[in-house]
């Protein structure tokens, strides 16, 4: 929930700067597109409300927005969270309450958002309310300008935590989750049900959902469509493309019920939206809905993607298995020691055959030399691909990868991609020793056989014997 919070947060903060503000007077202004009698005709309607009177200013309009900006950055860094959540719900529905006419289904997705930010406990992880809850409510110590300072903020964060009716440590209720899963599970749902709707086979019409047109056409459409290559591309192209996100729409809510389907379907919604936002212009809806995404992934996941799992730091240890002779594998792993942000990998030489024998019962040294293995704590370990899979969710940088890597058909690929890189990583590797260079020639092109492994061996304690160490002299 505090991502969600953060996500939603942010959405609003850069497309208030980034959209509304510059054009205040054109979008909510007295002279601007929407008249103040029209304004104030359909807020009158269907007891709907605004907090900015319809003949307001400007000036006073131009207030009102900066007053949305500062509780929408507010609410991203959690800050006194209750109260910059409901003011950045009340502002942006009075602000939608302004000009219906220039607001889309993202804009619709976006206010429902907010309100659900707003019923959220999101402010009780990842926020400077915590920092002050847990820094500033202790005892005051004597002094006046330690009272000062300390104890509004102190009061305010007590009152914030009371009116929220949860701690900041400890579980929190759920319903306000559930909501927002049911929200997006029921916006998906009636999406797909409201394209079929109107279809009469019987006398040839499918729509352009059922008939597969659909995709085509938004691609083809001059004021969406977001490059011109694909105008003029035949619709059919698109068909498979359009039967697909019909069928997972309707489909969606049995498939995150069900725990084995659940991976998929986010990870097919993924590649969707970013899809959508990467080919056509449809402003912030596909990080609006993206960010519902959150409250579908296990909190414990996200807790162990940040270093932060129950248990000692040595519990939380990953080992990876690299091959120290092997320039393009050292290489490799001073990347992903600079990518460890969390500290959650140590490494492991393969030819420390004892260590990498007793770690690896089951793995034979041929394997190791064709291919880098991680070990997780809890004993299970993966090779090659599965082991960059299983080391993607521990390096931030690669959280955006996590789920492509599961995709249907990833580990198909990715396979096959990983063998052919680490079967001709020797012919492009540049050595700095003798070592290395005979290494890569015994390995290079040849099957990793007995005969291959016995050279490899002798090879290596031959380094390790030459190794300043050791008492005998360097060399290469």
């Amino acid at each position: 929930m505090a991502l969600f919070r953060i996500c939603i947060s942010l959405i609003v903060l850069l497309d208030t700067s980034i959209t509304l503000l510059p054009y205040a007077a054109d979008w909510y202004g007295v002279t601007g597109l929407y008249p103040p009698e029209s304004i104030q005709h359909y807020v009158d309607s269907y007891k709907r409300w605004s907090l900015i009177p319809a003949a307001a200013s400007d000036e006073t309009v131009r207030l009102g927005l900066w007053a949305l900006i500062v509780c929408a950055a507010a609410s991203t860094f959690g800050l006194l969270t209750r109260f910059a959540t409901v003011g950045m719900w009340a502002l942006l529905v009075s602000f939608h309450m302004r000009n219906p006419l220039i607001l889309n289904g993202g804009d619709i997705l976006l206010r429902a958002s907010t309100f659900y930010v707003m019923l959220m406990p999101g402010g009780a992880a990842w926020s400077f309310d915590n920092l002050i809850r847990r820094r500033l409510m202790q005892p005051v110590q004597p002094g006046v300008i330690r009272k000062v300072l300390v104890l509004p903020f102190t009061h305010l964060a007590r009152w914030d935590e009371t009116f929220r009716g949860e701690a900041s440590t400890g579980w929190v209720r759920p319903w306000t989750l559930r909501l927002a899963q049911i929200q997006l599970a029921v916006v998906y749902f009636f999406t797909g049900i409201d394209k079929v709707r109107g279809v009469n086979p019987g006398k040839g019409g499918y729509g352009d959902w059922v008939g597969g047109d659909a995709v085509g056409l938004a691609l083809n459409h001059g004021t969406i469509a977001r490059f011109e290559f694909l105008t003029g591309w035949p619709l059919w192209i698109f068909a498979p493309a359009t039967w697909i996100t019909l069928a997972w729409e309707i489909a969606f809510p049995l498939l995150v019920l069900w725990r084995r389907t659940r991976w998929y379907a986010l990870s097919l919604g993924v590649l969707l939206h970013v899809g959508i936002f990467a080919t056509m212009e449809v402003t912030h809806f596909s990080w609006t809905i993206l960010s519902y995404y959150w409250l579908l992934i296990p909190a414990a996941v996200l807790i162990d993607m940040a270093g932060k799992a129950t248990g000692s730091t040595e519990e939380r240890i990953n080992t990876v298995f690299y091959d120290g002779m092997c320039p393009v594998c050292k290489k490799s792993k001073r990347t992903l020691e600079r990518l460890d942000w969390l500290g959650r990998l140590k490494y492991a030489d393969i030819h420390d055959r004892q260590f990498a024998e007793t770690e690896l019962p089951d793995v034979t040294y041929a394997d190791m030399l064709k291919q880098m293995y991680v070990k997780r704590p809890d004993g299970s370990y993966f090779g090659g691909y599965y082991a960059f899979r299983a080391m993607a969710p521990m390096l931030p940088l690669c959280w955006a990868l996590v789920p492509f890597l599961w995709l249907p058909g990833a580990a198909f690929v990715g396979t096959r991609v990983y063998r052919f890189i680490a079967k001709n990583r020797f012919k492009y590797a540049k050595c700095d020793d003798e070592f290395c260079s005979l290494h890569l020639k015994l390995l290079a092109g040849n099957e990793v056989d007995d005969e291959v492994i016995a050279k490899v061996i002798a090879l290596h304690e031959k380094y390790r014997a030459s190794k300043p160490e050791s008492g005998a002299p360097a060399t290469g």
